[in-house]
Parts: C-alpha cells; structure tokens; sequence
C-alpha cells in the first residue's frame, strides 16, 4: 500500500490545488496552530464532532495516538446482558471489540472490550464520507515492571493511531467507520441511519419520481418557493420511514444543491465549517500530547503540544456517566454442580476494572463521571504543585449544568453524555511540560496506603512479558522436549495459519499465511536452522497447533504444522495473567473536588 504513496499524494495535491514549493512543512508557527477542533457535529442530533482545521492526505497522521483500557466480562461481572433494564452501561456506545485495538486484546479474558478515549470515542460515523480509519495499539508499560507498585494501575495498551484515508479539506469533520451492525442493533433509538447502500435508492427516487426535473422547474419560480419547501418537508418526514428517506437531504437548500451536485457532494459540503467557526465555536483538542511519564513508575504522562497560558483550555474532556460504580466490582466465580453453569460469588470481591482508574467520582456518591477527552487520560497526579485543574465547562455544546441539580438516579434514563469538564491551567505551561492536575486528598491516600502493602509477585525478579518476547525475532524457541514449562506459565504462543486440512491434519506453512487466523500452539516439535549465503542464520520450527474441530470452541484436534517462521509466531498473555490482573494492582476513581460537586449527587450517607 505504502508503495502507492507518492501517486495518491500527486493527486490529493492537485484536488487541494497546492504546487511542490507550498507542500507542506513543519515549522515554528505549524506548533502554534490547533489542527484539531472539538464542535457540534454537521451531522442532525449527532452531539459533538471533530473537525481538522489543515488540509490533509491520504496516510496523513492525525493528532496522537490514543489509549486502550480493556474492559473484561462486564456481563458476567453483572448478572446478564447489557441490555438488561437495569443494567446502565452508556459505555456500550463508546467501546470497541478487543480485536480493533490490536495486538492481543482479545486475549485478555472470556470476553473482552476496548475503552478507546479521544480518536476513538469522538469521531461521529458517516457511512458515506468516512475520511479516516485506526490502527490497532501497540503495547508495553513504559518501563513499569512486575516489581514496581504502579504496575497493572494504568494500561499498557497506547498508541492507536488515526489515519487519513483520502483528502481532506481544512474545516471537514472527521468521520470514521463504525460498522454496519453497530447501527443495526440500535434502531430501536437511532432510527433507520444510512448506510453505503441507501444513496445509490436515494438518487434513484429523485430520478424515478422525476422529483429533480420538477424541482429545477420550479426552482426559478419565486413564488413556488413555498410550495417547494412544503413538498420537500413533506417527502423527508413521510411517516414511513427508511434508510433511503434518511439518505435525502433534509431541507430545500440542501436537496437544491443535490440537484446540481449529487447526494454525496452536498454532504460533504454540509459537513465543513469555515475555519472561523472553529475558531469562535470549538474547542482545541491538540494542546496536549502523550509520552513516557516524567514522574517515577506513573507510566505514561500528558505533555503540553504549545505554550498554554494560565487561565486556558489545557482540553475539553465530555464525560461518560456510570450512575451506579458497583458495576465495575469484579468477583470470582463459581460452578453450578447441577448445571455445571458459572456464577458469580459476591462474597469474592477480586478487585475492579482498569477503567475505574480513569473515571472522577466521589465518596458521597455512587456516580462516576468517566472522560473521553483527546489525551486527557495520560494527564497524572500532583498533589503538591499540579499545573492544571478540572472545572465544570461552561460549554453548553457537551456540558448541561441543569444536570448538576438532579440526583444520581435521574442518569439512569440518560442515554447520551450531557456533562464536561474543562482542564484548564493553573499557572502558564512552557511546550513540553507535563500537565498534571490534583486527584484528591482520597485518592492520595489510597496511594500512600497502597505503597505501604506492597508486594510483588512472586518470581518477578525473572518475569519476561510478550512484548519483550514478540520484539526478539532471532533468539531461539525451546522445544517442548527442551523446556516443557517454558511457556506455560502466564504466556501462550499462537501461530497465523489457515491452511487446515482436516484428513491430513498435517501441513506446510507458507508465506501466504501471513495476517491470516492466529491459531494457539500446543507445543514446539522441532527447530531447525537455517543459512543462505549473505544472510543471518535464521530459525524454522514444526509446530502442533489447537485446532476446533467444526467451528466448536469446547472441541480441538491437534494440527502439525511444519516449517513455520519465527515471524508467524507471536506471544500472548493468558487470560486472566496480563498486567491489569496483577494481584492487589492499585485501583481508585480521581475525585471530584468538594468545591464543585453537587449536593444533589449525594446518596452515601458517610456518617
């Protein structure tokens, strides 16, 4: 794909209309200029979007790389389905599946989720003008190891880039995929979006019913403007809805200009905002950027990305409320002896999910406000000379204050965020300082008492992650015969092979398997080495692989695959042994100052 770079580039260059001397370049100013908006989307009802204030390419990086907070077996932690009436979890809207995050996820648990804040979580979909996609994360712990306290208190998982996937025009908003299922399972609220197939109907009912010609004859007609305008109003909101009806445009203007232009470019013309109304009506997203922490074992940190000024937005941060925090308890399980079914046992409290370290709340309140801002995650802990503080926005396009007046219970019906914060700084922040706010004299506390219990696992002074295995690709593997408990302590290997052939139950791999279905090796047979002529010696190995037999996840075959290369081999946790599952790993929600809490959120009585 890379190899296609230049040409694509030509192109987007000519649709921009810029020449080779004016390409663009990094310079003082370009640190200066917010590339990246918050504002209220183009889309009806949508709420928020992101929009880019710069022309960008294909390929073009956008912003930072995000995190990924992995959220395990909420079901079952819960007592049944997310769909459940009592079972409020506005999340579901903003996750995504593990295997979008990448790498391996989606081995963390039984079933496994991804928490994606800023790129992932702010971007509106639009089946027709996605401009952007994500790459999966990457993961390691930025030098925390098993031995140090911090460990399993932040996730591993960072760096989900956002790409530009055709030109876009400074002042687009940004648009990324979905998926066609995530609007098919939320009809029931959503209504009939449309999806890529609806406008290919939507322009042939324009033409069947002659609606275009009839409008362009009228269209001169000042006094058949009315008329126009009643019979359009009347063929979008006709009572019998569909995704086609949805595709059309919704008022006169706009179905005008389809006319002359076509459904998809009045869209995109109705989805750019002037660089001025960014300016006056959005809210910068880029001022901060991630990097490896400058306080020690806190992981990762935010750093400043230009000089903020005391008094300004350091980042706008919406808020995901969680009206009831118990639903983040996480207990052991037990076995029906009847059944032979798993429960849950609440007299087991295990510990909490990763994403209650990301959310504010409060010890009067069963309410936790968790943020999805751009890079507002990274932001650490001072509770000496922090630089930065949360207040509530006084935005009304992502923060309604009349919701600091009603009790916690009134959430339980709210489907859609409606609270944000303000980061904003202290004091002035030079390029390049990390931001840090105040978590609370609580949480503090909670820290302090955490340090002083410490202790670390067992054998972590030998411990070696998948990340340090996965980046060694000369070393070589031990055979079963060699070391039979090598990797089965918390590490499982896979192998990318697809070419299963059930009768022979024996194959050869080849290059073709590359990115194909991982499979998990159930043991190394063999290792051979191999040496060509000006190259490094390199290793091939015969491996068994676990195969399901039908598509049936209780019944495996074993599955000799031969000649497979290190490449094709990669380490995962196993479930329930990554970081985040480090036994007694520090959990605790930020706090709300008291200074801006609502009395009315209070319903535990601490006396």
């Amino acid at each position: 794909m890379m190899r296609f770079l230049p040409s694509i580039r030509v192109l987007a260059s000519a649709i921009f209309c810029f020449s080779a001397s004016t390409s663009p370049t990094s310079t003082d100013d370009d640190t200066k200029k917010c590339k990246l908006y918050l504002a209220k989307s183009t889309i009806p009802n949508a709420g928020l979007g992101v929009f880019t204030s710069i022309n960008l390419f294909p390929n073009d990086s956008i912003g930072y790389g995000d995190p990924a907070i992995p959220i395990v077996d909420m079901d079952f932690h819960n007592g049944g389905s997310s769909s459940a009436e009592d079972y409020h979890w506005l999340l579901d809207d903003y996750n995504w599946k593990a295997s979008a995050a990448g790498y391996f996820m989606e081995a963390e648990a039984e079933k496994t989720s991804a928490h994606v804040s800023g790129m992932g979580a702010m971007p509106n979909c639009h089946m027709r003008l996605k401009n952007i996609v994500e790459s999966g994360n990457e993961y390691d712990t930025a030098g925390v190891t098993r031995g140090d306290p911090g460990i399993g208190a932040f996730t591993g998982y960072h760096n989900r880039k956002t790409f530009a996937i055709k030109p876009i025009e400074a002042g687009q908003e940004l648009f990324v995929d979905y998926g066609k299922q995530w609007f098919l399972t939320r009809e029931n609220y959503m209504g009939l979006v449309p999806l890529v197939e609806s406008y290919p109907i939507a322009t042939k009912f324009l033409d069947h019913f002659r609606l275009k010609d009839f409008l362009e004859r009228l269209m001169f007609s000042r006094e058949s403007e009315e008329l126009m305008s009643d019979l359009w109003e009347l063929i979008v909101r006709f009572p019998y809805k569909s995704r086609p009806q949805s595709a059309l445009p919704k008022n006169l203007n706009a179905a005008k200009k389809a006319i002359e232009r076509g459904i998809y470019q009045t869209e995109l013309w109705q989805s750019t905002l002037s660089l001025d109304e960014l300016e006056r009506d959005g809210k910068c997203l880029d001022n901060i950027r991630p990097g490896n922490s400058t306080i020690s074992g806190a992981g990762r940190g935010a750093f400043a990305a230009r000089f903020l000024p005391k008094g300004s937005l350091v980042a706008p941060a919406p808020l995901l409320h969680v009206p009831d925090r118990d639903i983040l308890n996480m207990y052991a399980d037990k076995i029906d002896p009847f059944t032979q079914e798993e429960y849950r046992d609440f007299s087991k409290l295990t510990g909490r999910q990763l994403l209650l370290n990301y959310c504010f709340g409060h010890r009067s309140s069963s309410l936790l406000l968790c943020p999805y801002g751009f890079q507002t995650a990274f932001i650490n802990h001072n509770g000496i000379s922090p630089n930065a503080k949360v207040i509530w926005s006084t935005d009304s396009m992502y923060h309604n204050s009349s919701f600091l007046e009603q009790p916690v219970k009134h959430f339980d019906n709210v489907w859609r965020p409606v609270l944000g914060f303000d980061y904003v700084a202290l004091r002035d922040i030079q390029e390049g300082e990390e931001i840090t706010i105040n978590y609370g004299a609580h949480w503090e506390e909670a820290w302090t008492a955490h340090l002083q219990s410490w202790v670390p696992p067992i054998g972590y002074e030998k411990f070696v992650p998948p990340q340090v295995l996965n980046a060694d690709r000369t070393s070589p593997l031990r055979t079963f015969d060699e070391d039979e408990t090598m990797y089965t302590d918390h590490i499982d290997l896979y192998c990318e092979f697809s070419n299963i052939s059930v009768k022979k139950q024996k194959s050869e791999w080849d290059e073709d398997e590359f990115n194909t279905n991982d499979h998990k090796v159930y043991r190394i047979l063999e290792r051979t080495k191999n040496h060509e002529e000006g190259e490094p010696d390199y290793y091939l190995y015969t491996l068994d692989l676990l195969v399901e037999i039908d598509g049936n996840a209780e019944k495996f075959m074993l599955y000799t695959v031969t000649n497979v290369p290190r490449e094709a081999i990669s380490f995962y946790y196993k479930r329930y042994h990554s970081d985040m599952f480090v036994r007694g790993a520090f959990r605790h929600e930020m706090m709300i100052p008291d200074d801006i809490f609502p009395s009315a959120w209070k319903n535990i009585d601490l006396s």
